[in-house]
């Protein structure tokens, strides 16, 4: 008898206890790259790197891996004014955390905390193939053209459409130490990497105005650090500005961004090199070549004699036309630029293009293939990657 006064007591107490719980929405998407692909200088192999060159071999590859950006998350619901969401991905085959944020409706806005995307994302293209990192996800053209600032730890403000806030700084540099190698400064682990100092975070803000079919956006970002050379400081200034949008026609719709600035690696994703050392396989190791990146250059003098802090100015762009050829069935375009060059007497612009044709086919509600045919080019002759690709994106949300 006393057990079961213990346990009815147990169950009161749970069930008391479950009218002020949150109420837990679970999430998943499994996505699986298949893919076959045609390098010219392929820059995930090591031929080039044994002779100290930035390109490396021609290759022809198949592929098949777990996306990076595969998932499992939950939207929570508090109450009206408090919410919450948590979603962990797979890249490199760990897990790791995409999202962790939690939201404040005070009624005139709200206030977010956590990791989430920034402000500085305009989403307008679905490219399935990741070239600068076999397995990283759905690439999205994230470094060729899409303005994309990741998914950083930030306190927002929300007032309808617009947003304002106060991101994680990256303090890095591309480093110039040797005339044959170079490193990244600011990454924990760079070789000779120079000294910063931060006193502000990044700012980004972003809003976005709706029409009847469709909605045009602007943005923009901006922070600053010092690099710090025998009691020296230089100042290292980043910004972005940017505008995009989408527009709807029938069944048929077109979207669209232009983006540039100085800097901007400190602020969005721009890759213009290819090479051996560009590639996010090698991110944060002492042989990743942040120039590719957008970065500033900091050379030390070691290869110039001479101590000096050059600015890197880019700009990016991409458009994507798509058409709905019938419930379930999607065509899809798209086409990238970008380009940065060095603010320096004598330097020319480093630039790279990229083109995809897509189609996503729906099988049942949240089952689909994607099939796609693409290429890149990094515009360097036969010095930076070529590429010509096939892949297909299989993909179950759950």
């Amino acid at each position: 008898m006393k057990k079961l006064m213990a346990m009815a007591a147990l169950l009161v107490f749970l069930s008391g206890s479950a009218a002020w719980a949150a109420e837990w929405n679970f999430y998943g998407s499994a996505r699986v790259n298949t893919s076959y692909s045609e390098f010219d200088n392929n820059p995930f192999t090591s031929g080039g790197a044994a002779l100290g060159l930035a390109t490396g071999e021609d290759t022809e590859n198949y592929e098949q891996k777990l996306y990076g950006n595969a998932r499992i998350g939950a939207n929570v619901k508090v109450s009206d004014s408090l919410t919450g969401r948590f979603e962990y991905g797979t890249l490199s085959g760990n897990s790791n955390v995409r999202i962790l944020w939690g939201e404040w409706n005070f009624g005139a806005g709200s206030l977010g905390v956590g990791k989430h995307y920034t402000p500085l994302l305009f989403p307008y293209s679905n490219q399935v193939y990741s070239i600068d990192a076999l397995g990283k996800g759905d690439h999205n053209m994230s470094t060729f053209g899409m303005l994309y600032g990741q998914r950083e730890a930030m306190i927002r403000l929300t007032f309808g459409n617009f947003q304002i806030a106060l991101v994680e700084p990256r303090d890095v540099v591309a480093h110039r130490f040797e005339t044959t190698q170079r490193t990244v400064g600011g990454l924990g682990n760079a070789l000779n990497a120079p000294e910063t100092e931060v006193q502000f975070p990044n700012i980004q803000a972003k809003y976005k105005y709706d029409f009847d079919n469709g909605h045009i956006a602007v943005a923009g970002g901006y922070q600053t650090f010092d690099v710090v050379d025998n009691n020296t400081t230089y100042d290292v200034n980043s910004y972005v500005l940017a505008l995009g949008g989408r527009f709807n026609v029938g069944k048929a719709y077109f979207k669209g961004n232009v983006w540039g600035g100085q800097n901007v690696g400190n602020l969005a994703d721009i890759l213009v090199s290819g090479s051996l050392w560009s590639t996010t396989e090698n991110a944060n190791t002492s042989t990743f070549d942040g120039l590719g990146w957008g970065f500033a250059e900091w050379d030390e003098g070691s290869a110039t004699g001479t101590v000096a802090l050059t600015d890197n100015d880019a700009l990016a762009a991409l458009i994507v036309a798509g058409y709905e050829i019938r419930k379930g069935l999607y065509l899809e375009a798209g086409y990238g630029y970008v380009s940065t060059e060095l603010d320096r007497s004598g330097t020319e612009k480093n630039d790279a293009d990229t083109f995809y044709l897509q189609s996503t086919i729906f099988f049942a509600p949240g089952v689909f293939m994607t099939p796609e045919f693409g290429i890149h080019d990094s515009n360097e002759g036969d010095t930076e990657p070529y590429v010509r690709y096939f892949a297909i994106k299989w993909q179950i949300n759950f």
